[in-house]
């Protein structure tokens, strides 16, 4: 886990003291996600600036510090991830200088020309952005799944982009705004709101599998990968071998090692597939005070797990105290307000990792979209049981988000009509951009359409959360289900065989598959995914605390008959949110003074091409 950010210019040189100063301003706001290694490299014709901190976990010797060129100079590099290696694998084209997965990557976009050629293959997590010098080309890049964020804005005469969009945000160039249009529609669609728009004004997200292709003045988007449905028998004996390469890829670390355990099918899997490779992980469960929200159950199968294992295990709990602490800090972290009490669990479970003086960090993340959820209850979309009508326009556009989530459907609702926003409008682009990528897939079959959907979307979501969260405390979480190869292999398998036993007894082909890993008690538990407490003591302090911050916007008071329909998640989206835009006007007031008092130094203004004003 690194950062990586730059500048491209789209209109002709530019000073090249600017640029050092604006590569030195993006680094020090994301100081967090590593140390700064090399100075920003800016190209001799003056166009184009990289910068990027490192979290040194393979080679941790200078030789691996960004950017990085090849022999030549002709290709400059900065990479935040780690790539294992390449499903079509080349020999070298020069001498390995390092042991480090930067050099590695490097190499594979000097061979290949097309960067989608040079991208399809790799295995890993990665973001990357590389400056071709011979061919006028700079190319930004995100892993498959987007494990790993690269967030972008258009600026007069450029484009800058960095790992994080709080670090566009310090540079002074990409306007602290934001849209009250585009705010009610991610509240409405809430965790499956990963697109290529943010909750910041002009503010994009670079998507999973895709690239970025900067030939100024031209820039252009490209999908370099997407699975190939199939209605082909998977046996469970190929996606175990899948498994145990996935594992052995990730085991390789100079630094200390933990894993989240939680108890369920895919953590276990995931620390007994590290005990089996003879390396040594210590467990992290987290669970609310008193255990309520269910998360009591992850912590007493978490020990039972351990101990069989043979493995430590560390309990973190998240106290009504802490939540009501981390419910105003988190947001400026996430950039956007709090939208599950999935949220705090990992930013607390990351805390105690890191004051540990753990590393890496091992999750069973992705699992779930790929093979079916546990607890024997589907999104809807993806459920085998679901009727037809689930998959047709007006229900996916109108019914699918209240129907999950009728309280929040009527929250957001009423912040709409109190916005001005208009609802139809906001359900349009439902269809439009949210359900864009349920209809992408190429195949008939609603069901991998659904899962494609939660892939692309909910999936991204959860990475994003485990980057923002980890990376406070510069950690590099390596979720072993977010493999192409694995991932190949859920969407060639037919739906109802990964998921054909009784009711409750969900992902029974993956469960067949990792047997040997798993025990019994673990196979038969229905585990549910990280739920928002439900206490009524976290209720009351949430909505003490929303009270205290004031509703969104300087909206007035909710209804009387509304407020009292709202649980925890609810209160906890509108004191957040009013967190968040009261981070948002700080950091105006902060960019503002920037801007009076160091114009003169050019460290955040912006110059126009050199000879002009």
């Amino acid at each position: 886990m690194c950062g990586i950010a730059g500048f491209i210019s789209l209109d002709g040189p530019r000073d090249r003291a600017w640029l050092e100063a604006l590569g030195r301003t993006l680094t020090a706001a994301m100081a967090h996600r590593g140390e700064g290694a090399r100075p920003p490299y800016v190209s001799s014709c003056g166009t184009v600036m990289l910068c990027a901190v490192r979290l040194a976990v393979r080679d941790r010797g200078p030789a691996g510090d960004q950017p990085m060129s090849d022999p030549a100079g002709r290709v400059v590099l900065v990479h935040n991830g780690e790539v294992y290696g390449s499903r079509s694998p080349a020999p070298p084209l020069w001498p390995r200088r390092t042991s480090c997965d930067t050099e590695f990557v490097l190499q594979q976009v000097c061979r290949e020309p097309d960067p989608a050629a040079a991208l399809r293959p790799l295995s890993g997590m990665f973001a990357l952005a590389w400056h071709d010098t011979a061919a006028g080309r700079v190319v930004l890049a995100r892993d498959h799944f987007g494990v790993k964020p690269l967030t972008y804005a258009r600026v007069p005469g450029g484009l800058v982009f960095a790992s994080e969009p709080g670090a566009l945000l310090r540079t002074g160039l990409v306007p602290i705004e934001t849209d009250p249009a585009e705010y009610v529609l991610r509240a409405w669609v809430r965790m499956d709101a990963a697109d290529d728009r943010t909750w910041l004004r002009g503010v994009r997200a670079l998507q999973p599998a895709e690239c970025l292709v900067v030939e100024p003045p031209r820039v252009r988007a490209l999908r370099y990968w997407r699975p190939e449905p199939d209605d082909a028998p998977v046996a469970p004996e190929e996606i175990r071998a899948a498994f145990d390469r996935a594992v052995a890829d990730r085991c390789v670390s100079d630094v200390p090692r933990a894993a989240v355990l939680s108890g369920g099918v895919d953590s276990t899997a995931v620390v007994a597939g590290l005990r089996a490779a003879g390396l040594p992980v210590h467990g992290y469960v987290l669970r609310y005070q008193d255990g309520v929200g269910g998360s009591g159950d992850d912590a007493a199968h978490a020990r039972e797990v351990a101990a069989r294992l043979g493995v430590p295990l560390t309990v973190c709990e998240v106290g009504r105290r802490d939540a009501a602490e981390l419910v105003p800090f988190l947001p400026a972290r996430l950039m956007r307000p709090l939208l599950h009490g999935a949220e705090l669990a990992m930013h607390r479970l990351y805390e105690t990792v890191a004051a540990d003086g753990k590393v890496v960090v091992y999750s069973g993340h992705g699992s779930d979209e790929l093979w079916g959820y546990q607890d024997g209850r589907y999104f809807p979309v993806v459920d085998p049981a679901a009727p037809t009508h689930v998959h047709g326009r007006h229900y996916l556009t109108h019914r699918l988000h209240p129907d999950e989530r009728p309280v929040w459907a009527r929250l957001v609702t009423w912040l709409a009509g109190e916005l001005g926003v208009d609802m139809a409008a906001v359900t349009e682009q439902v269809w439009e951009r949210v359900m864009a990528e349920y209809r992408a897939l190429d195949t008939l079959d609603p069901l991998k359409r659904g899962r494609y959907h939660l892939m692309r979307r909910f999936l991204v979501y959860v990475n994003d959360m485990v980057d923002a969260t980890s990376s406070t405390f510069t950690l590099e979480d390596r979720p072993v289900f977010q493999d192409v190869a694995l991932a190949e292999l859920a969407f060639r398998c037919p739906e109802h065989l990964k998921n054909a036993g009784p009711p409750g007894g969900h992902k029974e082909l993956l469960k067949t598959a990792l047997a040997d890993l798993v025990p019994e008690p673990v196979r038969r538990r229905r585990k549910q995914g990280f739920p928002s407490p439900v206490d009524p003591s976290y209720v009351r302090r949430m909505a003490a605390l929303s009270d205290e911050l004031g509703l969104p916007f300087g909206l007035p008071s909710l209804p009387p008959s509304l407020r009292e329909e709202l649980g925890v998640g609810e209160w906890m989206f509108l004191a957040s949110s009013s967190a968040w835009l009261d981070h948002l006007a700080e950091l105006r007031t902060d960019s503002r003074r920037r801007g009076e008092h160091d114009r003169p130094h050019v460290a955040l203004a912006h110059p126009g091409p050199r000879g002009r004003p």
